[in-house]
């Protein structure tokens, strides 16, 4: 493609990142992107040999993309009236990713002639994030956090599927509860969901344990799991982790990241603030998520996490060559089984234990070994304590 040297410009660095792929039939044709200070664009292919890549960018407000996705107005009009009357063609190796060539051109001077004149989006605005101002809006009025999140991907064109419940939402509300600190036992006084859309999964978190004026539990752990979405080098990961009591959580992010990579899945989410009014956000494609979990991999060998659980025996088993145990935990309807550290097998042997009626608080370690490429992830679990309620 030849564009004329006297538009092209050096150092861009505005830091596209994919927020949605409006049109992907075969290739990325039309694509809604954001630059690393927030403003968005809608970035169309025009042409593609293989190695490298032309995309034509225009900025877009929302008004117009309102316009857009509710076909006012075509993409071929879009990008012959830009709002700030330019539009920006760049080159990008489709080997290394990055940019080799960059072009500002007077919308006077760009001709839109590739873009079919009958060409509008089909798009289900309903199923991404909030807008923006209605998220703040909300947190507001209910005084709690609000995160919300929507995960699209190929296995979910018509209705949410189980995968996405069982590998991307629990996992979500878990780690929400270890960095906020409640469990089972009062969680539908602190957390509710609403505004569940379909097609893709969707959900809206109302969050607030405190019930003060700052939201300082929170909104700490809230910006804690935005970070780890958002993290991709091992330092990041390194710093989350030194901001928490425990490292637990990190098994239930791989359980995120593994269904983004199994089902080439977008991930994206935001949560307000209702004291600051600021809004926080987070995006993971297979690509990021590929990278992070190579990087989670290489940087924990094994997470240890040590928690006191309430409830009683199940089984008991110290004749057996490692000593194992069954309890079933009160806010919970599923049995924890595991090993008995051998300190705690004389304070057993001495202890009349009651199996099946009093409660005990147990003290259990736990240790999680990451999935790999040659053996699968393996949780083993502990009991080095145990009391009397």
């Amino acid at each position: 493609m030849e564009i004329d040297s006297k538009y092209k410009i050096d150092n861009l660095a505005f830091g596209f990142e994919v927020i949605d792929a409006l049109d992907f039939s075969d290739e990325p044709y039309l694509l809604l992107e954001r630059d690393r200070i927030g403003n968005h664009y809608l970035s169309y292919l025009i042409e593609n040999n293989f190695d490298e890549e032309y995309r034509v960018y225009v900025q877009i407000s929302k008004r117009k993309f309102s316009a857009i996705i509710s076909k006012g107005i075509s993409v071929k009009e879009v990008f012959g009236e830009p709002e700030n009357k330019c539009v920006l063609i760049t080159k990008l190796s489709l080997h290394t990713g990055i940019i080799l060539e960059s072009s500002l051109i007077p919308s006077t001077e760009f001709s839109t002639d590739f873009i079919p004149v009958d060409y509008y989006v089909e798009y289900e605005y309903e199923e991404n994030l909030e807008n923006d101002l209605a998220l703040i809006q909300q947190s507001i009025n209910s005084q709690k956090i609000i995160f919300d999140f929507y995960l699209h991907g190929q296995n979910l064109i018509e209705s949410i599927k189980p995968y996405a419940i069982y590998k991307v939402f629990t996992p979500i509300v878990e780690i929400i509860k270890q960095l906020v600190g409640f469990d089972n036992r009062n969680a539908d006084k602190i957390i509710s969901f609403s505004n569940l859309r379909h097609s893709s999964l969707g959900v809206t978190i109302e969050l607030n344990i405190s019930n003060d004026l700052f939201l300082e539990k929170e909104n700490r752990a809230m910006d804690i799991l935005t970070d780890l979405l958002n993290a991709d080098k091992k330092e990041d990961f390194q710093a989350i982790v030194g901001q928490t009591a425990n490292t637990k959580f990190i098994s239930e992010y791989k359980s995120i990241i593994k269904a983004v990579i199994d089902n080439n899945a977008d991930l994206c989410t935001a949560y307000a603030n209702p004291i600051t009014g600021e809004i926080k956000k987070s995006y993971i494609d297979k690509d990021k998520a590929t990278k992070a979990k190579e990087v989670v991999e290489e940087a924990f060998d094994f997470i240890e996490d040590t928690e006191e659980v309430k409830g009683i025996f199940l089984e008991i088993n110290v004749h057996a060559q490692e000593p194992a145990f069954k309890v079933l935990p009160s806010d919970e309807n599923t049995p924890i089984k595991g090993k008995f550290e051998i300190a705690l097998l004389e304070k057993l042997k001495q202890d009349m234990v009651n199996i099946g009626k009093e409660e005990y608080l147990f003290t259990i370690k736990t240790l999680y070994y990451p999935e790999t490429v040659v053996k699968s992830e393996e949780i083993k679990r502990y009991m080095i304590d145990y009391k009397k309620q």
